[in-house]
């Protein structure tokens, strides 16, 4: 009861919390019959949020044995089907009771139930897979060999994409993958069983690795993201896409790092060069106070009003909407970010913390603002129409507030030409000649590896 009630909850702050939720290959999850469902971990309790959103089974969680320290937390947290695993590194002494846990996963499997673990076991926000522990592969073979490998045990693998997870309004990417079978291990299992496990787990970690962008240093990383800074929307435009589409922004971002890494290895000089570039290109932006982004989508308009009347049509059309929609939301949208500010330690746990007070922020607000005018008016139908209002006027004053925040950039664009016009003349042919060196080193990747155009 307490689970469904929560489900219905996060689906809807989940669809309101992200711009877009992708979800490639739902179907491989099985409709029924024992699963083991494993994801990487960037985002903290956002992940299992996610993902028990995002899919139609009654999902059992694997949680930290510490969570369940007090009686409160030991009556409430079965109730939320979340079962607890003992770390070494969080008690030693606990590892023991990892027994009734391996036992009750394998009941819950034999009833034909759905497990979701994070085999990393730690959750950092960073475009890196972790390394993949055993435990999983060890609770699909145990209850396997339990039953004879007759149970039929899936093991699908996901990958949580997320454009940012710790700010409001960004994208997420679900890619999920064709199931493994827990029973083809049966031969190793029997040989070795230590072994066995190794191998599912090598076989867990790749398709895992191959769901995520999975880079494994920091500078790469680095890089990759100023070259998706600059370049993205030329290899979307390339790719005939002309807005958002995360599967596919994906599989550029795939390519990039390929190309990098490709690169980094047959030309390191030039790649050296061009971080060198990029980042003094990036930083002289910094010193105008301005953004690649205003360059790129301004540098071709030669009529500010002519391309923006509409816009400025709507921002004086639609202000009254925008301040009734700010009156309305902005307590409860600003509580969330500010509390998670001050709770989370670490910028890893603000997302979910913001996500999840929001949730109930705009509940209890929303709620008393109903029952305020209810009780003013006393009328059915406008408290109806004003409970409708809020969301509306709120997803309204956000969009708003975004388009005034683009014509701005355009003036101060408009405005810094005006004023230092050889200074943003230079910045913007300096970008030309990044982009047209990106151009000539993409045809060359592309015969290398004909492959990355559809992929």
């Amino acid at each position: 009861m307490l689970y469904g009630i929560l489900k219905l909850l996060m689906q809807g702050t989940t669809r309101v919390f992200f711009r877009s939720i992708t979800i490639k290959n739902r179907e491989a999850i099985p409709a029924s019959g024992p699963v083991i469902i494993l994801a990487n971990h960037p985002s903290t309790f956002m992940d299992p949020i996610v993902v028990a959103s995002a899919i139609n089974r009654k999902v059992f969680f694997l949680g930290k044995g510490e969570l369940f320290r007090g009686a409160f937390a030991k009556w409430l947290l079965p109730k939320m089907n979340i079962i607890p695993v003992y770390r070494k590194q969080d008690d030693p002494t606990q590892m023991s009771k990892n027994a009734d846990t391996f036992k009750k996963c394998f009941e819950h499997l034999e009833n034909g139930g759905a497990i979701l673990i994070f085999p990393e076991g730690v959750s950092i926000t960073e475009r890196k897979l972790k390394p993949v522990k055993t435990g999983a592969a060890r609770i699909a073979l145990g209850a396997e060999a339990q039953n004879g490998f007759k149970l039929g045990v899936k093991v699908v693998n996901i990958g949580l994409n997320y454009a940012d997870p710790h700010k409001f309004n960004r994208d997420l990417f679900i890619n999920i993958e064709e199931p493994l079978n827990a029973a083809d291990y049966a031969a190793s299992f029997t040989r070795d069983e230590f072994a066995a496990a190794e191998e599912l787990t090598e076989d867990i970690r790749k398709q895992l690795e191959s769901l995520v962008i999975s880079i494994q240093d920091s500078k790469t990383d680095e890089l990759v993201k100023d070259i998706e800074t600059l370049y993205k929307y030329n290899l979307r435009k390339a790719r005939g896409i002309s807005g958002k589409d995360s599967q596919t922004e994906f599989a550029i971002t795939q390519n990039i790092v390929k190309a990098v890494n490709y690169y980094s290895e047959t030309d390191p000089a030039f790649v050296e060069a061009m971080r060198s570039r990029i980042k003094n290109y990036l930083s002289s932006l910094q010193e105008l106070n301005i953004e690649d982004e205003d360059i790129s989508r301004n540098r071709s308009n030669a009529s500010f009003i002519g391309t923006n009347l509409r816009a400025l049509l709507f921002l004086v059309l639609g202000f009254p909407v925008y301040f009734y929609g700010l009156i309305n939301n902005f307590i409860p949208f600003e509580i969330p970010g500010f509390l998670a500010g001050k709770i989370a330690k670490s910028k890893d746990f603000r997302g979910a913390i913001g996500m999840v007070l929001g949730m109930f922020t705009f509940l209890i607000f929303h709620s008393l603002q109903i029952y305020i005018v209810h009780r003013l008016f006393h009328h059915p139908l406008i408290t109806v129409l004003y409970a409708v209002s809020l969301p509306l006027s709120g997803f309204f004053t956000y969009y708003y507030w975004h388009t005034f925040d683009k014509i701005r950039a355009k003036w101060l664009l408009i405005s810094l030409f005006f004023r230092r016009s050889t200074a943003i003349a230079s910045r913007i042919a300096e970008r030309e000649s990044i982009i047209a060196e990106f151009d000539k080193k993409r045809s060359d990747f592309l015969e290398k590896f004909p492959d990355a155009i559809e992929a």
